[in-house]
């Protein structure tokens, strides 16, 4: 919370011969640390954490957010709703002694729907169960109103003077610190127990708003806090929790090369390091790359102090790329008034501090700043690549078990390996089919370290060739050769310089779609990269391979994730975007009408984030459509839903689920009549075990079960009695919408 005040070799001194001389506090390595090992296989698999140091605006401190007068439930809804909106997914969240020790029952009651709130928006929390920072007398009960403009003018230690100082009274805290831990040790919604926060910090001055308590002298602060911490650590070993401990370390940087005594057993006893750094980028980098010695995860439990040049743009960056886990001062502006700096204890304001110190959000769940709200975002979504072990990658299923499946049309089939997004598989009309997609150009040096590459970011493997493949019986596959490549396309001949100005690394071709005219291939990508624009190309004969030409020439626009439609009329359409429509020209020369504006009916009028397609299926247009589960950008399952009509242009019914994990999938039909969806790892994390997972919220980051390569999903397509068109994966583990899926669906 405040920068340490540092203690003199004396004072230091003192500590380490009252430590030594406390039998019972011994400064011994627990056996049962985890190994470095285990912890980063624990951290191996989580993505990028990111979050903040939460209490609800309508509470001044622990107490009154965790007692039952006080105790906010909405309120809390509504922020870790915002919270997750913006990606964050874990926050860092105080307990506090007395509100267990005045109601245990109740106090777990309301920290139970605590975590089903948190766990309802993928928020994963840190509990924090002693801390060494501002007022050491608490008491249970009304809390005051906070002073006015003075940053935490009401928040207290845990526990207080009276006991810290008392090494029997100390004891007593056995009961509660392993009373909480034991009820949470196997809880997934619980993701680290954070011991004892800034433990020996003095206090030096006063607590905010004019208060003359006195705390500990410094040197018996620290020797008491590291006796209650070493205890704390031998009580929670007891419990063996199976979620990771830690204690940080904070203030000037010395523990890099000098811990003291307290700092010392921090980080020679935490599962994962933690540590607070309110310092610029450059000094941040350096504290992490001093950690590294340790080998274990990081977390920075505390930064973003604006006032000190501790910024979003600046720090947060810094920890992904370092695989950091990252948690800012403060969420809601409210009764701690955080916004307002430090210097408030002493200087007087009279109103909103520019720039805010810390926090995120207005009371009314406005950003403060909507250009770090955007960073937060978009760095969440990034997967990071820094792992401790690289991730194994499957091998597709055995020729026997698709031969079989194929016929059985009853569960997923993994048929092919190699990394590819947007799989697109249909048939030729020669016998057999084609796939293609979003691929790399070739299998370099991330494949050893990063073979579940997202193709996002700068990091990203997508090259700037269509591939394509082909097969006669979707077992074994032969690649075309000399398919199609950036430089076919219009662009490459209309704004040549763009190309020679921008190196090819950074070319990208994404989401291609090949589609049997009768005479020739047309093939259809976006490429955001050297040109964010579309391209629609023609074969010259019956194979998908060059030399193309581009009829439509830079008629075709930026249109994303285009897709083509033939319908019964031999009419050529083309869909983009989310969603429009047009028709095309006979020759694909240029769009016959005006784009039209079509989408599901009913509240959810937009289909989602990417890859509308349609189809005619039993005398109905399907418009096919994917989104995330949660309505939020990576995070969830990556689904795909469909809406139909009996004209292209509408209306359309309202969205219909069609399977969990399908999303950017293309259904398509064998020979014997049956239909199938093509389906691609898309996460943050390694793909989860299939066992329970219709059960599962995965709303904490973007999961799935496909493995990297190609899977095809069997569906059951049918026109009920009521002559409704339904569309529905046969695999349940595909085909039953998760917990963590917003829309509800009529079954």
């Amino acid at each position: 919370m405040r920068n340490k005040i540092f203690l003199n070799l004396s004072i230091i001194l003192l500590a380490a011969l009252f430590c030594a001389g406390c039998s019972n506090t011994e400064q011994t390595k627990s056996p049962e640390r985890w190994s470095v090992e285990k912890a980063n296989s624990w951290y191996d698999q989580y993505p990028f954490l990111v979050g903040g140091n939460y209490i609800p605006a309508s509470a001044i401190n622990q107490l009154e957010m965790w007692q039952e007068d006080t105790f906010d439930p909405k309120r809390i809804d509504f922020e870790l709703r915002r919270a997750s909106e913006i990606g964050m997914n874990t926050m860092r969240v105080f307990l506090h002694d007395l509100a267990w020790k005045q109601d245990n029952e109740g106090f777990f009651s309301r920290v139970d729907q605590f975590l089903t709130i948190a766990d309802k928006h993928g928020i994963k929390p840190m509990f924090v169960l002693f801390d060494g920072v501002w007022n050491p007398y608490p008491k249970a009960g009304k809390q005051p109103e906070p002073v006015p403009h003075v940053h935490n003018s009401g928040w207290v230690q845990s526990p207080g003077r009276d006991i810290l100082q008392d090494s029997k009274k100390q004891d007593e805290l056995k009961e509660y610190v392993q009373a909480v831990i034991s009820r949470y040790k196997n809880d997934e919604r619980v993701l680290i127990w954070d011991l004892f926060n800034e433990p020996d910090n003095s206090n030096a001055g006063n607590f905010g708003g004019g208060s003359t308590e006195q705390e500990m002298f410094p040197e018996e602060k620290l020797q008491r806090a590291l006796e209650l911490l070493q205890k704390t650590f031998s009580w929670a070993r007891e419990v063996n929790p199976s979620q990771p401990l830690t204690a940080g370390v904070w203030g000037n940087p010395t523990w890099l090369d000098e811990p003291d005594a307290i700092e010392k057993f921090s980080l020679e006893n935490s599962d994962v390091i933690s540590f607070h750094s309110y310092e610029n980028p450059e000094a941040s980098q350096k504290i992490v790359d001093g950690l590294r010695k340790y080998n274990r995860p990081l977390f920075c439990t505390e930064y973003m102090a604006r006032g000190n040049n501790s910024t979003f743009q600046g720090i947060l960056p810094v920890f992904h790329k370092n695989r950091v886990a990252a948690y800012n001062w403060g969420l809601f502006a409210g009764k701690s008034q955080t916004l307002y700096p430090w210097d408030s204890w002493t200087k007087i304001y009279t109103s909103e501090p520019e720039p805010w110190f810390h926090d995120v959000f207005r009371e009314d769940g406005t950003p403060y700043d909507n250009s770090e709200v955007r960073l937060i975002k978009s760095l969440s979504g990034v997967p990071v690549t820094v792992l401790s072990k690289v991730p194994e990658v499957a091998k597709p299923d055995s020729r026997e078990t698709i031969e079989a499946g194929l016929v059985t049309h009853d569960k997923a089939l993994f048929i092919k390996d190699g990394w590819i997004r947007d799989p697109f598989i249909t048939a030729n009309p020669q016998g057999g089919f084609y796939l293609t997609g979003t691929t790399p150009l070739n299998d370099s040096d991330w494949v050893d370290s990063d073979p579940y590459n997202i193709g996002l970011g700068d990091h990203s493997c997508v090259g700037w060739k269509a591939h394509i493949w082909r097969s006669e019986n979707l077992i074994d596959w032969e690649a075309v050769e000399d398919a199609f490549d950036l430089k076919d396309g219009i662009w490459a001949k209309t704004e040549p310089e763009r190309f020679e100005n921008t190196d090819s690394a950074d070319w990208l071709l994404w989401a291609p779609e090949i589609h049997w005219t009768g005479k020739q291939w047309a093939l259809v990508h976006t490429s955001p990269y050297p040109v964010n624009a579309a391209n629609l190309s023609l074969s010259e004969g019956a194979e998908p391979v060059g030399p193309w030409e581009n009829p439509m020439g830079e008629k075709i626009g930026r249109r994303h994730d285009p897709s083509l439609f033939k319908d019964d009329d031999g009419s050529w359409w083309l869909v983009w975007g989310a969603t429009q429509i047009s028709k095309l020209k006979p020759d694909f020369s240029d769009f016959a009408t005006k784009p039209v504006t079509i989408g599901p009916g009913g509240d959810m009028t937009k289909m989602g984030h990417e890859g509308c397609l349609i189809m005619k299926i039993e005398g109905k247009y399907v418009l096919f459509g994917t989104g995330w589960s949660t309505g939020i950008g990576r995070r969830g399952t990556y689904n795909l839903y469909y809406a139909t009509a009996d004209k292209i242009t509408g209306p359309y019914s309202e969205r219909k689920f069609v399977g969990r994990f399908l999303g950017h999938g293309t259904p398509f039909k064998t020979k014997d009549g049956n239909w199938w969806c093509t389906a691609f790892y898309n996460g943050n994390v390694p793909p989860l075990d299939k066992e329970g997972i219709e059960n599962e919220n995965l709303i904490f980051t973007a999961a799935s079960i496909n493995q990297r390569g190609t899977t095809i999903v069997p569906l059951d397509v049918f026109t009920n009695n009521s002559g409704e068109l339904i569309i529905r994966a046969k695999d349940s583990v595909y085909g039953t919408p998760g917990p963590d899926e917003v829309q509800k669906f009529e079954e």
